[in-house]
């Protein structure tokens, strides 16, 4: 069926917020819930709309703005998601014919006849929404499948009107409102609108602003460095919200890890492949400690193996070697403060390197396939002249032989884990072990991730892989979950970074401290007992561990183990 024909006079709604993170500007329509991405020059054409203006204007205005689309392909899709109205249109009015559906990553409890929900999006402060009697009735009525309009003859109208409103804005997000019930989807749940389960935990943001900081460099390089060096300001909050880690989430004794923590299953883990001495000293390196949990676990699980543990830690930011520091008092560990591509190590002296997730957080350059000279629709031959011209990004081409005739448009050449993996090889000892754990696949390019607060790169290990064989290593893939022997028949709570920051407001408004764990159900309701019935609590969900554990997902982590041959016996 094919949408009506766009008015030809047009207004911009009077209930709509934007956002805007790593270059990206969304729009939230904030009586519906929709949720619509876009670079900010598409943001103009609804703004050239304001309080009214002739559809054919507009378009002539930006005719030729935007390469491979037309001014009047984006007004078309405002209109069919409300961001453009009739003049006349009573926006409101338009609530009725609408499913109230309740949306995904709601916090709320349940005390008796009464419902209160927090929310904690992004960095926003906390909010609590108290509903009173008559507004729990309805929230309670809120199933899915009832329109707004059937709601109306259930309830008092102004209030449900009142209440769907104030709970689909943007500050709350807490309801969204679709032409379709939820059991049109049940079949096939991957036709249900994206927007249903996505969320808006970015900064608020307007044209006024500034153009919103993009994810690259003018060059198209990304570099978190800075971010490290400076922004890094508190190190507790950086794990427990900015960029949680499977690690930390693991960093005391867990049941889906057999009783041990991250880092004793790590050092298991290498020692069952030969990589960790019976006897005698290990020198270890680890590349990015965070906290300092994994150093302190790999630390005392070698040396409660009768090991004399010689361990240094490579630490761009200063805020978290600070707090390495401090966990790791009394332990003999010897620090080097600086980005570990410039640092100089003793060369063939480590017996054991760890970079454990953190080469995403590496430099890497953004590409298009025209730059190395391929058709940007697929096809064609890499020009070597144009990968020559690329620099030290094409000389790593060159010299690891990579492949990039697969490459999407644009890609990521993760520059600063490739160089990683030369510097390792240049610092392991004759039989020594490294080991780089992030998440990424075996053969899908590296994708820049958006949930954090600066950008950060999966992994493509198909290519560590070969960098590794090309340096000389000897290298192996596998899953950490499997490296690490974890329980895939554990259930895990899954949660957003924002959806955790409002449980846990709600958790210690009744006295509970929740920490930042992979909870299984047991491990929280070991947690609430006695404080808080777990059945009162919405929303938790739970998943498969492996699928889902607060906001990772366990799966998507990979591990490059990577030895360097011992030296050859000549048999004297």
């Amino acid at each position: 069926m094919q949408p009506p024909p766009t008015p030809t006079r047009l207004r911009k709604s009077a209930h709509l917020s934007t956002f805007a993170h790593q270059g990206a500007v969304y729009v939230y329509h904030d009586l519906f819930g929709f949720l619509l991405q876009m670079s900010p020059d598409v943001l103009a054409v609804l703004d050239a709309f304001g309080d009214g203006a002739e559809v054919k204007d507009v378009v002539k205005r930006f005719d030729g703005a935007f390469e491979g689309a037309s001014a009047q392909e984006f007004v078309d899709v405002f209109a069919q998601q409300f961001c453009l109205v009739e003049p006349d249109d009573v926006e409101t009015d338009g609530l009725w014919p609408m499913v109230a559906i309740k949306a995904k990553w709601n916090v709320w409890r349940r005390a008796g006849d009464r419902v209160t929900l927090w929310t904690a999006w992004g960095d926003a402060p906390v909010r609590r929404i108290e509903l009173d009697e008559a507004e729990t009735r309805i929230w309670d009525d809120l199933d899915g499948e009832r329109r707004c309009n059937e709601l109306r003859d259930r309830h008092d109208g102004p209030r449900v009107q009142a209440l769907i409103t104030r709970l689909t804005h943007s500050d709350v997000q807490a309801v969204k409102l679709c032409m379709f019930p939820m059991s049109t989807f049940a079949k096939r749940p991957q036709m249900a609108p994206h927007y249903l389960g996505s969320t808006m935990p970015y900064p608020r943001w307007s044209p006024a602003d500034g153009p919103p900081p993009p994810a690259t460099d003018a060059s198209g390089v990304v570099s978190p460095a800075e971010y490290y060096r400076h922004d890094v300001a508190d190190a507790d909050a950086q794990f427990d919200h900015e960029e949680t880690t499977l690690s930390h989430l693991f960093r005391v004794p867990h049941p889906a890890l057999h009783g041990r923590t991250y880092g004793a299953a790590l050092v298991d883990a290498l020692a069952a492949r030969g990589a960790v001495p019976a006897t005698g000293r290990v020198r270890v390196v680890e590349v990015g400690a965070g906290l300092g949990y994994v150093a302190a676990a790999v630390h005392d699980a070698l040396t409660s193996r009768g090991l004399e543990v010689d361990y240094t830690i490579v630490e761009l930011a200063p805020t978290l070697a600070a707090a390495q520091r401090a966990r790791l008092a009394g332990r003999g560990v010897r620090w080097f403060e600086g980005d570990v591509l410039a640092v100089e190590l003793p060369v063939g002296e480590a017996d054991l390197i760890l970079a454990n997730e953190m080469a995403g957080d590496l430099p890497a350059r953004r590409l298009s396939r025209a730059d190395v000279g391929l058709d940007v629709d697929g096809g064609g031959e890499v020009d070597p002249a144009k990968v020559a011209a690329l620099g030290r990004a094409g000389e790593l081409v060159r010299e690891l032989e990579l492949r990039l005739d697969d490459a999407p448009e644009p890609f990521y050449l993760m520059t600063g884990a490739l160089e990683l993996i030369g510097r390792i090889a240049r610092w392991l000892a004759p039989g020594g072990t490294a080991v780089v754990t992030e998440f990424g696949e075996y053969a899908i390019w590296p994708k820049l991730s958006t949930h954090l607060d600066h950008p950060e790169l999966s992994i493509h290990f198909g290519q560590l892989h070969q960098a590794a064989r090309a340096r000389g290593l000897e290298p192996e893939l596998c899953f950490v979950i499997d490296l690490l022997d974890v329980d895939r028949t554990q259930q895990g709570l899954a949660t957003t970074r924002s959806h955790f920051r409002a449980l846990r407001a709600m958790l210690a408004d009744a006295g509970v401290t929740l920490d930042k764990l992979g909870y299984t159900p047991a491990m929280l309701d070991a947690l609430l007992a006695g404080k808080v019935a777990r059945a009162e609590i919405g929303e938790l969900r739970w998943d498969k561990l492996e699928d889902r554990l607060m906001g990772l997902v366990p799966h998507e982590f990979k591990a490059l183990i990577a030895r360097r041959p011992p030296l050859a016996d000549d048999g004297n």
